[in-house]
């Protein structure tokens, strides 16, 4: 079960804790956008070996 499953069932189970829910799949979100940006945008931008010396 990913997150936004285990979001929606706790939700289902208890609607007062939407905010809550909306919260931590807002976070998440912005977790993956950030590692998106990271991995295909920031180190395609420098030649980044594998020992961690940028070139």
């Amino acid at each position: 079960m990913n997150l936004h499953e285990e979001c929606l069932l706790r939700y289902l189970q208890n609607p007062d804790e939407l905010a809550y829910s909306t919260q931590v799949l807002k976070l998440n979100n912005f977790i993956l956008e950030r590692q998106f940006v990271l991995k295909n945008f920031v180190a395609k931008s420098f030649n980044i070996n594998y020992t961690g010396h940028v070139e």
